[in-house]
């Protein structure tokens, strides 16, 4: 059985009348009429009782007609999610990040790409960089936003996703709290809330060297890891810190955000893969978050 005699068969089962299910059909009675009598040679059951007036489905044509819906109905489902697939609108995708990234526009885009493909499943994962990098090369992710510095490790491809520049938080009773920037000089000396240096050793120097060249002596009074641990105690008033601009946006009342004065150290966020041909889904979601 052909799916060319499960057409034929149906149009006849749901018209219970050869010339109309001909016309469906786009071809002639006679044709049909016999394509019919050789399936049903064929299967070695009548399908129809037929007489002058009228045709009729018989038991077997009855349980065939359930049958053959099922199968077509699966068959061009089956195409349909081979097309969907093959465009990237349906599959799945295991994504990873750092922390500091959804406080960037990582967040947003994710949400975006999530309603603008309802059919590609997302698995995401926080990590630190070295073991997203890890996870990516050894295809435990497909994806993943981090750091990296330098000419970034090896086996990876990657692309940059976001950039953007700090300013100063500062408790809302600082004596700074009033400035409309601020100049790096007027840092010396100041108890600053830092990352670790292992965290990104090539941007703590880069901040070490701007305020070294402002004349401003760095004084950590905290280490942290998240931004979201940093702007707390800023606000417990245990210190001051340089945060990425999009950290601004917590909506905080007990600290304020003040632009810097003179250029500073950027944050760059990548985009990371691994170097191979992607597939239609990983296609799909670089094209959405690399092409804003």
């Amino acid at each position: 059985m052909n799916t060319r005699q499960m057409h034929y068969f149906l149009a006849v089962a749901e018209t219970l009348h050869f010339r109309r299910a001909a016309e469906a059909l786009h071809m002639t009675q006679p044709p049909l009429s016999q394509q019919i009598a050789a399936f049903e040679e064929e299967l070695g059951v009548a399908l129809f009782v037929r007489d002058r007036r009228s045709v009729a489905l018989t038991e077997a044509g009855e349980s065939l007609l359930l049958d053959v819906r099922r199968i077509l109905s699966e068959m061009e489902a089956a195409e349909q999610r081979a097309v969907d697939t093959g465009l990237g609108r349906v599959g799945r995708l295991r994504v990873g990040f750092i922390g500091p990234a959804i406080d960037g526009p990582l967040g947003t885009d994710l949400k975006a790409f999530g309603e603008k493909h309802p059919g590609i499943t997302m698995e995401l994962s926080e990590r630190s960089t070295p073991e997203l990098v890890k996870r990516v090369r050894g295809k435990g992710l497909d994806a993943a936003v981090v750091r990296l510095s330098g000419a970034g490790p090896d086996g990876i491809e990657r692309h940059v996703y976001h950039r953007e520049t700090y300013v100063l938080a500062v408790p809302a009773g600082h004596r700074l709290a009033g400035e409309a920037a601020i100049e790096p000089k007027e840092l010396d000396d100041e108890p600053l809330i830092m990352f670790p240096r292992s965290l990104n050793p090539v941007l703590y120097d880069q901040w070490t060297a701007m305020l070294s060249g402002a004349g401003a002596r760095l004084r950590v009074a905290q280490e942290v890891l998240t931004k979201h641990a940093t702007v707390a105690l800023v606000a417990a008033g245990l210190g001051i810190s340089p945060v990425p601009r999009s950290t601004a946006d917590t909506g905080r009342k007990d600290v304020v955000f003040i632009p810097f004065a003179a250029a500073t150290p950027e944050l760059t966020f990548h985009l990371i893969t691994r170097p191979e041909p992607h597939g239609p889904a990983l296609t799909t979601f670089l094209d959405q978050l690399l092409r804003k």
